[in-house]
């Protein structure tokens, strides 16, 4: 029985989640930010360590430049109950980016990743909005930043 489970599981497509790298050509990455917040980079630089990646600040020759920025799509109001206060927005973002495998060479690789997220906020508490959209807006850039880091390894 164990030995035909051991079988049929790769079979279907499942596999354990491990710690996969990135490819050894991106184990040195220069990280170039466009307008990142703090938050963004720290984010970005967290998941290329994760992944493998020595992140360097010099610029060398063979080293790898990835270069990375965020954009906030416009929102889109779903669903609006003037009797409750309450409203359903849509929130996209992207995560645009390029990657330069040397200094010579004209951008190798280039991306553009897309996320959305609806949101639930109650117009009667202005505070309690704003909060959910910056935590859906976090969420969403965390979502970007795993895509990226999937969309690397796969290269």
């Amino acid at each position: 029985m164990i030995i035909g489970l051991l079988i049929y599981l790769p079979a279907c497509g499942f596999h354990l989640r491990g710690q996969s790298s990135l490819p050894p050509e991106f184990q040195s990455i220069q990280l170039l930010g466009e307008n990142l917040s703090a938050k963004q980079r720290s984010l970005l630089e967290q998941k290329l360590r994760q992944a493998g990646a020595s992140l360097q600040a010099s610029d060398r020759p063979e080293q790898v430049r990835l270069k990375v920025s965020f954009s906030s799509l416009n929102s889109r109001l779903l669903v609006n109950s003037a009797d409750s206060g309450k409203s359903v927005v849509r929130l996209s973002r992207q995560l645009i980016y390029s990657l330069k495998k040397s200094s010579s060479e004209q951008a190798a690789e280039k991306g553009v990743l897309e996320q959305r997220l609806e949101v639930e906020l109650d117009e009667n508490n202005l505070l309690d909005s704003d909060r959910r959209i910056r935590r859906a807006e976090e969420s969403i850039d965390r979502a970007l930043v795993d895509q990226l880091i999937f969309s690397l390894k796969q290269l």
